[in-house]
């Protein structure tokens, strides 16, 4: 009994494994309180070990439903093992013309996963750091639960 459903749980495992084996990396950071100051930076690291394949680069973002505007700027910065810097902005728009959320919900919790770059090629193998930061007016931005990136190869099928 215990061998099956250790078989059992195993092969689950594996078919949920290979059903996303173009991942190279995803995190999400919880923000603090539900307020993303202006100042506090997310940081992901990861490391990239194919430099001839290409990749879509995502941003995944959680807020209450009652954030309160339509839209979200970000101030990315990417660091290359090279040291080279790259910096971007980002607009990711959540909400339709009437107001409606445009994410998948969970209850009053909406998610979205925003395509930042697509078939995007990284220069070098290595260690890549991601900082990113809530560009809008306000110093904290109120009810913005996670933030998080995800990077997947190409599927080359």
């Amino acid at each position: 009994m215990q061998r099956s459903k250790f078989l059992f749980l195993f092969f689950i495992s594996l078919i949920w494994i290979s059903c996303d084996s173009n991942l190279i990396f995803e995190e999400n950071l919880k923000i603090n309180d539900s307020n993303w100051d202006r100042n506090q930076q997310a940081q992901f690291s990861f490391d990239v070990s194919d430099s001839t394949e290409l990749y879509n680069f995502y941003i995944n973002f959680r807020h209450a439903g009652d954030y309160p505007y339509k839209n979200l700027y970000l101030f990315t910065k990417i660091s290359s093992p090279n040291g080279k810097v790259a910096k971007d902005t980002a607009q990711m728009i959540l909400a339709d013309n009437k107001g409606r959320w445009m994410g998948k919900s969970i209850g009053d919790i909406y998610d979205y996963q925003f395509k930042f770059k697509e078939q995007f090629m990284f220069p070098s193998k290595g260690e890549y750091t991601v900082n990113i930061e809530q560009g809008m007016r306000d110093q904290v931005l109120p009810n913005v639960t996670d933030i998080g990136i995800r990077i997947e190869k190409l599927n080359s099928n």
